[in-house]
């Protein structure tokens, strides 16, 4: 049986950031905001590798991170569930259907940007609108990947998952997410290492 607090953990991924519904993005312009990130991770990275089984996209985790085996309780659409030692923080790669046709005209950028509008849609619908957009939509450029960016919260900006998402080489829609976490009653980090964590598996991605 899996322990009361990794269940846990993998039941509110499923919730939060899984599901299979998805709603067209909205048609309203966001004046794209490009955030410079750093090639290189701010903190030490382990030899644990996050793959897709298609093999089009890898990550590393940060050190003293374990993967954690949901035996069947997470979304179909949900890749990887890894987290701190502290179950405080987790990284959620996931997989996104997205279906529509993006012009061939638009910049790396554009696209990114709609494709972060419909996955915070998706997420939005999936939990009936408690999930609230944190800040606006971003881009972020990375050598010659591009990431967009975007956070949110369900419960009212106290804990805000930051997630940044992309499209692989062979046209497969993937999303990173950190998420904070209150399930194992510990601490949670300051935002200013939340976010370190963040850029610094967000470097490792390769597509």
């Amino acid at each position: 049986m899996m322990h009361p607090r990794l269940l846990g953990i993998v039941l509110f991924c499923t919730v939060v950031l899984g599901g299979c519904l998805f709603v067209k993005a909205p048609d309203t312009y966001v004046e794209p905001v490009n955030v410079e990130l750093s090639p290189q991770p701010e903190i030490d990275m382990s030899d644990e590798i996050v793959r897709t089984q298609a093999g089009d996209m890898i990550a590393q985790l940060p050190l003293g991170w374990i993967f954690l085996d949901p035996k069947g309780q997470q979304s179909s659409e949900i890749l990887v569930v890894a987290t701190n030692p502290e179950y405080s923080l987790t990284a959620v790669f996931s997989h996104i259907q997205h279906g529509e046709q993006t012009a061939s005209e638009q910049t790396d950028q554009e696209r990114m940007l709609g494709l972060a509008r419909t996955a915070f849609a998706r997420r939005s619908r999936k939990t009936a609108g408690t999930a609230k957009l944190v800040g606006t939509y971003k881009t972020a450029q990375l050598g010659t990947r591009t990431f967009g960016m975007y956070d949110f919260s369900t419960t009212g900006g106290a804990l805000r998952t930051r997630c940044a998402v992309f499209t692989s080489s062979s046209g497969n829609h993937y999303e990173f997410a950190l998420v904070p976490l209150t399930v194992g009653g510990k601490e949670l980090p300051v935002d200013a290492e939340i976010q370190r964590v963040f850029r610094s598996i967000l470097a490792t991605v390769q597509y």
